[in-house]
């Protein structure tokens, strides 16, 4: 197991939310390392009527949601 977090942005055209994870070493993450750490990731709104696609930095940060991230046996 590693921690991992999810974060959930919304999305600035429908205010959907679009949730991505990750894995990160450190035991707890505030919203500017959250930031800086999707900040050039292209994402899109999951919504089939919205459409939206960009980057993160353009969206809002709602929620950062940390968890265990389990590996599955080989």
């Amino acid at each position: 197991m590693s921690n991992a977090y999810q974060v959930v942005f919304e999305c600035p055209k429908s205010k959907h939310s679009i949730n991505l994870q990750r894995k990160c070493s450190k035991a707890s993450l505030s919203e500017d390392e959250a930031m800086k750490m999707f900040a050039d990731e292209e994402i899109a709104c999951a919504n089939p009527n919205c459409g939206w696609r960009g980057k993160v930095s353009k969206t809002k940060l709602l929620r950062i949601l940390p968890f265990h991230w389990v590996f599955s046996p080989a």
